[in-house]
């Protein structure tokens, strides 16, 4: 199954798939198209979204992908979107950031993104 079209289709037309256009249903699909992978469809990930922003180690993926939409003292969780504005931000940034992940995966792989974590965060 090719996840990142799953993942184009969520993003361009989420009330086909059941989504209401708001970031935790969007993370909430994605969470699920995980857990029927036996959650290693986003192996790399959190670690990924941590070592661009430096930061964020012990967060969620969810939480770090916030952080990168927002920024200036803005949500650091998806408890914490305010309105449609932020939500559609969160929501368009969690499927740009897929899409970047599926690309970095298979240049450099699952290991280079681990390595580079390590490097990172210790």
């Amino acid at each position: 199954m090719d996840y990142l079209e799953i993942f184009k289709m969520a993003r361009d037309r989420p009330r086909m798939l059941g989504l209401d256009g708001s970031f935790v249903a969007a993370a909430a699909f994605v969470n699920g198209c995980d857990a029927g992978n036996s959650w290693r469809l986003l192996d790399g990930f959190r670690e990924w979204l941590a070592t661009g922003l430096g930061d964020g180690a012990n967060l969620s993926w969810q939480a770090l992908v916030v952080r990168h939409s927002l920024s200036g003292g803005s949500p650091n969780s998806p408890a914490e979107l305010v309105g449609e504005g932020e939500n559609s931000v969160a929501v368009a940034r969690l499927f740009e950031l897929l899409e970047e992940f599926w690309e970095v995966r298979q240049k450099r792989s699952l290991a280079g993104i681990f390595a580079q974590y390590t490097k990172v965060f210790g």
